[in-house]
């Protein structure tokens, strides 16, 4: 069954008096070239121009009408073969749903395949490992065969027992170690998802190590206003449950042994001043 058309003749020239239409209208229009319009004259240009304009028209008209009736064959046969194509089409289409029905089919069941040797396999990982992050939509391809997904699904188990040890000797700390394993179970899918686990990892530590300054200084902050209380409320005590009394004596000392005593009647809470 074929689409047979019989011998076309090529059209002949369209014949019409272009020659002489060309040689009126150049020597029309050059009258044209050089006419100056005034105002007093302005309404004979615009009467040139309507003139000029329709007979633009007229050629232009009469070109489409020729147009028409040569293309009228041509539309005639373009149109049925328009039904032909729809006829075609429509069985494509039955055809074409079966089709895709089947292929879709073939990939389910392939899939349920692979998901299968996922859950038979993960063993220790079952609730760490999630399908969906490792999944490769190339694995339901025709071309790529069920033992080469098995063997790269077999390699990521293999793989993340090998970073996770990596992750234990780097990162003692259970709590910093559950979270950068966390962190590489969310990035399972990249192939340096031990690098970023890691990076996680030091992350977290710098972290912590900020947080733990910042605690020492508020502690330190807040011993020093606990000692500055507690002396101010000793040198109280001192001074509503004893009688203060006043000793003027000269001392001969080094600069180092003044600081010294400096230091032992502030830490003693001993009232000190210039003797004048």
């Amino acid at each position: 069954m074929e689409l047979k058309v019989e011998e076309i003749k090529a059209l002949a020239p369209v014949k019409f008096n272009y020659e002489e239409l060309k040689a009126n209208l150049t020597a029309k229009v050059e009258t044209y070239k050089n006419l100056v319009y005034t105002e007093e004259n302005i309404k004979v240009a615009k009467a040139d121009r309507a003139l000029l304009n329709k007979l633009s028209k007229a050629i232009n008209d009469e070109k489409i009408r020729v147009k028409n009736t040569l293309l009228e064959p041509f539309t005639d046969f373009e149109n049925k073969c328009k039904d032909l194509i729809a006829i075609v089409n429509e069985a494509v289409t039955n055809v074409d749903t079966q089709v895709k029905a089947y292929e879709q089919n073939i990939k389910d069941e392939k899939l349920k395949e692979i998901m299968n040797f996922f859950i038979e396999n993960v063993g220790e990982y079952e609730k760490l490992i999630d399908f969906d992050k490792i999944y490769n939509e190339r694995w339901l391809n025709a071309t790529y065969k069920m033992d080469q997904i098995q063997k790269d699904i077999l390699h990521i188990f293999t793989k993340t027992k090998t970073d996770l040890g990596v992750i234990d000797t780097q990162f003692i700390d259970e709590n910093i170690n559950k979270q950068v394993k966390m962190s590489y179970f969310n990035n399972i899918s990249d192939t340096n998802v031990l690098t970023l686990a890691i990076l996680e990892g030091n992350k977290i530590i710098e972290n912590n190590k900020k947080i733990e300054e910042l605690k020492q200084k508020e502690d330190s902050s807040q011993n020093i206003t606990k000692n500055e209380e507690k002396m101010t409320n000793s040198s109280q005590n001192i001074t509503e449950n004893e009688e203060l009394q006043q000793l003027d004596f000269r001392v001969w000392v080094t600069q180092r042994q003044k600081f010294a005593l400096k230091e032992f009647l502030m830490s003693n809470n001993i009232k000190y001043g210039r003797v004048e």
